[in-house]
């Protein structure tokens, strides 16, 4: 630690580049900053192809670019680990974390996401509120009316990443039926923020694929939406984070990694509404968004960690066209 934060003082600046929604990674940036003064880390906002493109470009080029690179895409970094665009670095403290933090090739899980469901609390009455994916089915085939949907796209990352969890979880058979008969009912939207939005417009009222990132969202909409768990299946989607190869500041890199894996960084990141994954969790905050909560609400035997594999990227085009053919395109 003594010879990082030496090197780190050397250093010029930490460049990060992510698909994290930009207010709600500042906290962690800040609480960094005052952790080590002397970094600031400047933060890009980008897509998850954007993450990796406009890194491989720069670099390519010999520009400063990014030093740690974080999305959902598992695609992305699959092809990152096979270009050799991340550095092999071990961050301290992974002992403390479920093994599969841990994704290789220098490839770590910042955050386990759970994939939520959200609804809109004036056009459901509490029985009504989804609680597993069988009886939404079982809802929607009764009053389809009540139950017009959102979720995510099939062409988005996180929402691929869901429903090859649901896969896992279910079985494939299980999801197809669920997806058939939620499929006339929904409207797909590329970002997560934007199915929000539509909730609190009342062009839905249940979101059945929303990111864990809700958790940190939803309440600046003042208990007009609400989310909560589905008690049949809960997958994680990871939120990969990794240390480039050609980082300009890789001991400032290291430590940022290092702070994410601490309590203090996972304190910062539950309050923030991002997953904290440390095992035994306790918020000292009271702050929800934890692996430590989740265990509250679902049984353990309905999570899965969707994997940084090949697996996933060599199903995704059977899966989303399955998808696509259950929503009518």
């Amino acid at each position: 630690m003594a010879d990082l934060v030496s090197k780190a003082h050397g250093e010029t600046g930490l460049i990060i580049y992510g698909n994290t929604p930009a207010g709600v990674i500042q906290p962690l940036l800040k609480a960094f900053t005052k952790a080590y003064p002397w970094i600031r880390p400047a933060y890009s906002q980008l897509s998850d192809n954007q993450v990796y493109s406009k890194y491989q470009s720069e670099h390519a080029q010999g520009a400063h670019t990014a030093d740690l690179l974080i999305s959902d895409s598992i695609q992305q970094v699959v092809q990152g680990e096979q270009n050799g665009l991340f550095a092999n670095v071990t961050p301290q403290g992974l002992t403390d974390f479920p093994a599969y933090t841990n994704q290789g090739h220098g490839a770590y899980v910042m955050s386990p996401d759970p994939v939520l469901v959200t609804w809109n609390t004036k056009l459901l009455s509490k029985n009504q509120i989804p609680t597993s994916y069988a009886g939404l089915s079982a809802d929607v085939r009764k009053d389809p009316s009540r139950h017009p949907l959102v979720s995510y796209s099939p062409n988005n990352p996180l929402g691929y990443e869901a429903v090859y969890g649901l896969n896992h979880i279910l079985g494939a058979d299980t999801v197809n039926g669920y997806l058939d008969t939620y499929g006339p009912h929904t409207k797909t939207l590329d970002e997560g923020l934007d199915g929000l939005q539509y909730l609190v417009q009342g062009g839905a009222s249940a979101g059945w694929l929303a990111s864990g990132l809700a958790q940190a969202v939803v309440p600046q909409y003042k208990g007009l939406i609400a989310y909560g768990y589905m008690s049949d299946a809960t997958p994680l989607t990871p939120r990969v984070i990794t240390q480039t190869a050609g980082a300009a500041s890789p001991a400032s890199a290291q430590l940022f990694l290092d702070y994410i894996y601490s309590d203090a960084g996972q304190q910062v990141m539950c309050a923030a509404g991002m997953e904290a994954s440390m095992n035994h969790f306790k918020p000292a905050n009271g702050c929800t968004a934890s692996l430590t909560e989740l265990a509250k609400h679902v049984p353990a035997r309905t999570t899965y960690l969707v994997p940084v594999s090949q697996d996933v990227v060599d199903r995704q085009k059977s899966i989303t066209d399955r998808w696509n053919k259950a929503l009518g395109r």
